[in-house]
């Protein structure tokens, strides 16, 4: 469903900011997560996408994040967004 396609879509972003952040998880690791971080879709992209292939027969559909996520007070993360900003990660 398209609501649950945009729900994963914004969980597996926040599972890129959650291990590029985690420094107890390996260097590679987190490197690796930063960089496809990087090139995922945000919440604004996956609402600008949302709205922008609503009425196309050749698409899959997606949900306005807004109407796929649950009461912030059912889940506890924080969606990739243009304003997230991570470090590229290292040891130091």
């Amino acid at each position: 469903m398209a609501s649950e396609r945009t729900r994963a879509l914004l969980w597996a972003g926040s599972l890129l900011v959650e291990i590029a952040r985690d420094k107890a998880l390996p260097l590679q690791l987190r490197r690796r997560a930063a960089t496809i971080a990087r090139h995922f879709p945000t919440e604004e992209d996956v609402e600008w996408l949302a709205a922008s292939i609503k009425d196309s027969v050749l698409s899959i559909p997606l949900a306005s994040p807004k109407q796929a996520l649950p009461e912030p007070d059912d889940w506890n993360f924080e969606p990739l967004r243009h304003s997230t900003r991570l470090s590229w990660p290292d040891d130091l």
